[in-house]
């Protein structure tokens, strides 16, 4: 797979040269090699389905971040018990209180590791499902164009490129159109 896509980024780098080049021979190249790019965010973004998934993401995060909120509030209320009661506590209830506190600690440290590994996950997964409902889109227009290469533009090491390759606008109209 590296080695594949090793290849596509040095034909990518190669037409890109040829491109820049006025030699005729170059243009001839150029001529048999076509190129677009589509800007997966973009897509993304401006796709219902995309839209929709981004909405169900942000909305975990929402969640997320308010359960994380109530955590810290309630950590934060041990703490403060635990300055103001500390003085006049027993050292045996003062060692429980601190062992309660380290124990809230590490609990919502662990919380919020996990939301950030579900969040994350979530990502995986819209990425995905999304590049499965995106490909047969990007095939299709490849085929009707006669491309050989489509880029995304987030992804290959592009240095110039002609807007007019960009194929972005059509992918989310023909993936909004598909059921």
């Amino acid at each position: 797979m590296l080695y594949a896509s090793r290849i596509v980024r040095a034909v990518a780098i190669t037409a890109l040269v040829a491109a820049a080049s006025n030699a005729p021979l170059a243009a001839q190249a150029v001529d048999q090699v076509r190129i677009a790019a589509v800007n997966l965010s973009y897509v993304a973004q401006s796709s219902r389905a995309g839209k929709a998934a981004l909405a169900r993401l942000e909305e975990a995060g929402k969640k997320k971040a308010a359960e994380a909120a109530i955590k810290a509030a309630e950590l934060e209320t041990q703490q403060v018990e635990l300055q103001q009661r500390g003085s006049v506590m027993s050292a045996r209830a003062l060692a429980d209180l601190q062992k309660a506190f380290e124990k809230g600690r590490i609990d919502f440290q662990r919380f919020q590791q996990d939301a950030q590994a579900e969040l994350q996950g979530m990502q995986t997964q819209f990425e995905a499902e999304f590049r499965l409902k995106l490909m047969p889109v990007v095939d299709q227009i490849s085929k009707e164009k006669g491309l050989h290469f489509v880029f995304g533009l987030e992804q290959a090491p592009i240095i110039w490129w002609n807007p007019s390759l960009d194929i972005s606008d059509e992918v989310v109209k023909r993936l909004d159109a598909t059921p």
